[in-house]
């Protein structure tokens, strides 16, 4: 694991926060922090991020204004607004350093990173300066000959079954804990669910045929804490595939615990795991896909790797060694 240090404290900060995440508990995480950041000695703005799609015009903005250090303060759909503003701002994106205060629901992003389960305790990361080069994915959805959405992504995109789950987790009620809405859309998506016919190639790997599902992984976590690919390597240059057939819903019921922990790609031989820096999905049928909580349109799906492309604040001390995660307090 290759990571460099900055020292925070030089810097003024631009905080985007989100202030629809975790809407029961956000006041009171924002407040604590940001006395944490004022005592430390941080300089910073606060922009109110209050819309979809706010988060992305106004990192982009930023950006273009000269800002390149930046905090995420909000769930994972929050950074990932803030990441697709960061890429389609038009500046080097290398050059460009993000950093996270996880008030969100899942907060799966941060798994991979290390970050400790206390919320108020992640200040101290920004103050360690830890920062690596981090992998982003991009995806083209086209229909035909035409493009109908581009979106990056620093986590996990989803196919199938996980897209789905997040089709119907975003319209269902978010009055519940993050893991309980992910929970009850799984259950749902798993009663009504029709496995569709895709071909998904790599390079010269070809799978055809039904699957359940079928994520691009550059992190390990999503779903609140679902370990879909425990080895991914957020910057090695390398998207994780997994790709689970069709199996019925029992069979998944039985390895819902391994999918939980990340053993599934061990003790389900149907299983395949491919590394790949490109991916193409397409089908007939309806294909769900989602990146980070955002629903995808359907259409062909085409997964590129950008490597080391965005500097990312990390907890990540040992080369080599990301530890599993247990979920971050809410």
């Amino acid at each position: 694991m290759h990571t460099h240090h900055i020292n925070t404290l030089d810097q003024e900060w631009q905080i985007l926060l989100n202030i629809n995440a975790n809407e029961n508990t956000l006041l009171e995480k924002w407040v604590a922090l940001a006395q944490q950041l004022k005592a430390a000695g941080y300089r910073y703005q606060t922009h109110h991020i209050t819309a979809i799609g706010e988060g992305t015009a106004t990192a982009a903005r930023l950006c273009r204004e000269g800002a390149r250090h930046i905090i995420a303060a909000g769930g994972d759909g929050t950074i990932n607004e803030v990441v697709n503003g960061i890429f389609t701002s038009g500046v080097e994106t290398r050059d460009v350093y993000l950093a996270i205060l996880p008030m969100g629901r899942g907060n799966d992003m941060v798994r991979t990173h290390q970050y400790p389960h206390d919320p108020n305790q992640c200040v101290s990361i920004l103050q360690q300066g830890l920062f690596m080069k981090h992998d982003i994915g991009f995806v083209r959805v086209t229909e035909g000959d035409e493009l109908v959405r581009e979106r990056h992504f620093i986590n996990i995109a989803g196919f199938g079954f996980d897209g789905e789950v997040i089709h119907n987790v975003t319209y269902r009620p978010k009055k519940l804990p993050g893991l309980s809405v992910y929970m009850s859309g799984l259950i749902t998506t798993l009663l009504k669910r029709k496995s569709p016919t895709v071909q998904i190639k790599a390079g010269d790997k070809v799978f055809q045929g039904k699957i359940f599902m079928t994520v691009g992984c550059i992190c390990q976590y999503n779903g609140s804490g679902m370990r879909e690919a425990k080895m991914a390597d957020p910057q090695d240059g390398l998207m994780d595939i997994i790709i689970v057939p069709d199996i019925s819903t029992l069979r998944v019921l039985w390895h819902l615990k391994d999918l939980k922990s990340g053993n599934h790609v061990d003790k389900m031989k149907q299983v395949l795991h491919w590394q790949t820096q490109e991916l193409t999905i397409t089908s007939t049928d309806r294909v769900y896909g989602e990146v980070e909580g955002e629903v995808l349109p359907y259409g062909d799906y085409h997964i590129t790797l950008i490597p080391n492309a965005l500097n990312v604040l990390t907890n990540i001390k040992a080369p080599g060694i990301i530890a599993p995660q247990e979920p971050l307090a809410t």
